[in-house]
């Protein structure tokens, strides 16, 4: 059984989420503060469900990926909380550098 957990976002994930609030609400601020407001949801009903994606240790060892839309939500499962490193855009190069360990 997936045992539910709780969700942290650290300070990259929470910079994401500006910048893609501040990029939609160039012309629309409603649909980005929808949209934000959905990718919260996706992380919060992702932990609570236990669902902790799927693995992407090419990227970085214990890596795990929930791709939402054209975003990909990038966590840690830790114990008792999965960790919600950066939520990027699907089609961006990536590189072990843009998951830094010091937020666990």
């Amino acid at each position: 059984m997936i045992a539910p957990r709780r969700y942290r976002l650290s300070r990259d994930a929470i910079n994401d989420l500006i910048d893609i609030y501040d990029f939609i609400a160039q012309d629309n601020p409603a649909a980005a503060r929808k949209f934000v407001r959905s990718i919260e949801e996706k992380i919060k009903s992702a932990a609570s469900a236990g669902y902790t994606g799927v693995a992407r240790d090419w990227i970085s060892p214990g890596l795990r990926a929930l791709p939402y839309h054209d975003r990909c939500i990038y966590l840690r499962v830790r114990k008792t909380h999965i960790l919600v490193l950066r939520i990027l855009h699907g089609r961006q190069d990536l590189s072990p550098g843009d998951f830094p360990e010091s937020d666990s």
